[in-house]
This record gives C-alpha cells, sequence and structure tokens, in this order.
C-alpha cells in the first residue's frame, strides 16, 4: 500500500488555473464544479495553502463532466453523482492492478491469499457498479415523480384559473341579470303610474 501512495505522491499534478486554461472555462467554474465533485464523495490532493491540486485522473473527470453538462446537457447534480461512481470504480481497479503488479513473487499460499483478495475487490466492483445502477435508477424515477407532480400543479392551476373566469361570468351574468330586471320595475312601475293617471282622467 505504501508504494500505491508513493506513486500517487510522484504522480504530476497541476494547479486549478492551469486545467481551467485546459477546459476552456473560468477558475470560478471550475472551482464549483469540483466542489460538487467534492460534496459527493469525490477526492482532491491538496497542497500546503489547501488549494486543489488535480492529478491526471482529476482533468479526466473534469473533462468528462464538461461533456456531460455542456454537451449532453445533463444537470450538474446528476453528472457529479455518474463521474464519482465510475471513478470509484476505476480507482478500485488500478489501486488492484498497481498491488497486484508490485505485489513479490512469494510462496504459492501467498499467491491464493492474493487472488482471493483480487476476487473480493472483484466482488466490490460488481456491488459498487451495481448500487451505482441503483442510484441511476432511483434518479430517473425521481425525475419522473417531478415531472408528473409538475404535471398536477400546472392541471390544477389550469382548473383554478378556470373555476375563477366561470365564476366571475357568473358574477357578471347575475349582475346584468339585476340591472336588467331593476330596468324593468323601474319600466312597469312608470307605466302603472300613467294608467293610473288616465283612469283619473
Amino acid at each position: 500500500m505504501g508504494d500505491v501512495i508513493e506513486l500517487v505522491a510522484r504522480e504530476r499534478t497541476y494547479s486549478g488555473r492551469e486545467v481551467a486554461e485546459m477546459l476552456g472555462i473560468g477558475a470560478s467554474t471550475l472551482r464549483k464544479w469540483s466542489m460538487l465533485l467534492e460534496q459527493h464523495g469525490y477526492w482532491f490532493l491538496r497542497d500546503s495553502q489547501n488549494r486543489r491540486e488535480y492529478r491526471q485522473l482529476d482533468v479526466s473527470c473534469m473533462k468528462r463532466f464538461y461533456r456531460l453538462t455542456k454537451d449532453q446537457l445533463i444537470p450538474q447534480e446528476e453528472a457529479a453523482q455518474m463521474i464519482v461512481s465510475q471513478t470509484q470504480v476505476e480507482t478500485t481497479r488500478n489501486e488492484t492492478a498497481v498491488a497486484v503488479a508490485l505485489a513479490p513473487v512469494t510462496h504459492p499460499a501467498a499467491n491464493e491469499d492474493a487472488l482471493e483478495a483480487l476476487e473480493a475487490l472483484e466482488a466490490i466492483d460488481e456491488k459498487l457498479h451495481a448500487l451505482a445502477l441503483h442510484v441511476k435508477q432511483q434518479d430517473e424515477n425521481q425525475q419522473a415523480l417531478l415531472a408528473r407532480l409538475e404535471k398536477q400543479e400546472a392541471y390544477i392551476r389550469t382548473s383554478l384559473k378556470e373555476r375563477d373566469r366561470r365564476l366571475t361570468k357568473a358574477m357578471n351574468d347575475i349582475m346584468a341579470a339585476k340591472v336588467q330586471l331593476a330596468k324593468m320595475q323601474d319600466a312597469e312601475r312608470k307605466t302603472s303610474i300613467w294608467h293610473k293617471l288616465f283612469r283619473l282622467n
């Protein structure tokens, strides 16, 4: 394990400014994306001043994030979850490959232990992959539910507007009918007065 850490420590890293220039985005956008990935469990190296240092793997992840959000128009939250899930699987595979490559040739029993460990890691890899698919399915279900709720809200708003329109029309019709009735009563009263006058004459 110490050899793996040493290999990571010797790996070439890039500053945030360099990565932002590679992607053709602003440094603030890169910071926002990096924070979003960290919120979903991604891990970046830090220098002595606590600034992020980007490994080649990190640069690849940021390029993938760019493609998912800008080219495929996937929401940033969903893209971050996808990248973190894929990266965890790839990291497990890489660490296993490095550990196996650096493992000294020893007694056959030790090789059997290494094989068992590799099989266990592969099983974990499969579980991680299944978990990533499950998370993706949950996200799809959630998006579908949100879309359905939005449709219901739109229907309710439309129904309320239609109800208000009908109530307003009914009120206006009633008011118009009252005005018409008052006019008719007034006309009838005037007619009655004229009849009385003519009878007196």
